[in-house]
């Protein structure tokens, strides 16, 4: 499944539409040198308008400090110096920085320079607020199209269907429609797993050559923990989301790929990863991965409109994917195999559900309906930390303020048509669902507005 592309582009494409023309700049590169130098420039900064943090902060490398930026649900992005309180992205073209409002030696004013605008971000900013009704004017201003679903104590708050799910004369989206969830398919792979380690019949810390024969020595130490926090090293895919591909050729490809970074070293979002954790699922279980998933997740949690082929869609209720305003074939409808997608997507995403669905799936793991309470808190536990510490992963849930009462695991997923969001405050009982049959990049900040009006409440 595809990764979001990078959030940075979501702070000009998000609700508040504040984003205006940028100029192009060309300047010669110049090292920054030393942490003094740099001080001035680390804190946080916040875009206003959608209560996103943009981290500036350094790191020690072997020929001086570096300058890095980071954003929540994004990696980090080291900058050069280009001029004068000025900065580029090593590694992205287009995206540039200055620093402006020098006091008391700190900047207080970020201005991001993007390939589609530009946006100012200021040193510990307030958000700007926006209750629930003005977020739905705005989003069908902009044109909307998906199901939004908020839920407090239990109790739904919101929920309202946007836009169309196909083209013909009775194809608006409603609350039932049922979309492609993509990279959110990770947290049931995730679930999966810790469901066999609650059962003795696994261990997380059990490694690829317990499972697999021929495991070549640069991966034969990775450990289902690895795989289950991106720390394996494994690359982000191998081929396409729909290509036809066996399981013996799927893992000869995995097998011959180069590592990222050595195993357990580092953070690298990895589809493959949760591709082989599909198949060890299949062996520890013998089952195929959607039959278990459907026996031991999703009826225990009264799910009925989840899954890949197993339940019965009806023909209107699956929506198709729209990307510039033309209609795409259904998820379901793409090259897949009889037991659903080939190895490239299967089990890291691609199933379908419902924002329904989502929400009974939130209340079964928090009142512990599927997992135990010690396996929930494994599965809830900021295992991996990465990008300057501003960010965890755990076992297919990123994890924010873990030790606070605003404690929030959530993920993302985003492909060629399809987008969406799945916020959830275990302390508060707050569960937010955004699901979109478009690939906007805006969907992604919907979930953050939505929280902040709730939270304030």
């Amino acid at each position: 499944m595809k990764k979001i592309k990078s959030i940075l582009l979501l702070l000009i494409t998000s609700l508040a539409l504040m984003s205006v023309s940028c100029k192009n700049m060309k300047s010669k590169a110049k090292n920054v040198n030393t942490v003094n130098n740099l001080q001035q420039y680390v804190g946080e900064y916040m875009y206003e308008a959608t209560g996103i943090i943009i981290h500036i902060y350094t790191k020690e490398k072997e020929n001086g400090a570096k300058l890095y930026l980071f954003v929540s649900g994004d990696t980090e992005s080291e900058l050069i110096k280009t001029g004068e309180h000025k900065f580029a992205f090593k590694n992205e073209e287009g995206f540039k920085l200055e620093f402006n409002n020098l006091e008391n030696n700190v900047f207080n004013e970020l201005i991001l320079i993007q390939p589609q605008g530009t946006v100012k971000a200021i040193r510990n900013g307030k958000v700007k607020i926006d209750d629930l009704t003005t977020i739905d004017k705005k989003l069908i201003k902009r044109g909307f199209s998906g199901v939004i679903l908020v839920a407090k104590n239990d109790s739904i708050i919101f929920n309202k269907a946007y836009g169309k799910k196909n083209s013909k004369a009775n194809g608006l989206n409603d609350i039932n429609t049922v979309f492609s969830i993509c990279s959110i398919t990770k947290q049931f792979t995730a679930a999966g797993i810790l469901k066999l380690s609650m059962q003795d019949k696994l261990s997380v810390n059990d490694k690829l050559s317990k499972y697999f024969d021929a495991v070549p020595k640069d991966k034969k130490d990775i450990t289902i923990h690895q795989l289950l926090t991106h720390s394996s090293g494994l690359r982000i895919g191998i081929g396409g989301d729909y290509d036809a591909i066996t399981e013996k050729k799927f893992i000869k490809k995995v097998f011959r790929s180069k590592l990222i970074s050595p195993v357990g070293q580092e953070f690298h979002y990895s589809n493959v990863g949760y591709s082989l954790l599909t198949l060890i699922i299949e062996k520890v279980s013998g089952m195929d991965y959607e039959t278990f998933l459907n026996e031991n997740i999703f009826k225990p949690s009264k799910m009925y409109y989840t899954g890949y082929t197993i339940p019965n869609w009806k023909n209107n209720q699956v929506a198709n994917g729209f990307l510039d305003g033309i209609e795409a074939k259904k998820p379901n409808e793409e090259n897949w195999s009889n037991n659903g997608p080939y190895l490239n997507l299967k089990g890291n995403g691609g199933i379908l559900s419902n924002t329904n669905d989502l929400l009974l799936w939130s209340k079964a793991i928090r009142n512990n309906i599927v997992l135990d309470k010690e396996t929930t808190s494994k599965y809830f536990y900021p295992h991996f930390e990465y990008n300057g510490g501003n960010e965890n992963y755990g076992y297919g849930w990123f994890i924010e303020n873990h030790n606070s009462e605003s404690k929030l695991i959530h993920h993302s997923g985003g492909g060629d048509f399809f987008s969406g969001d799945f916020w959830i405050y275990p302390k508060k009982d707050i569960t937010i669902i955004v699901l979109s049959n478009t690939p906007e990049l805006y969907v992604t900040s919907i979930a953050r507005k939505i929280s902040n009006y709730v939270f304030q409440e």
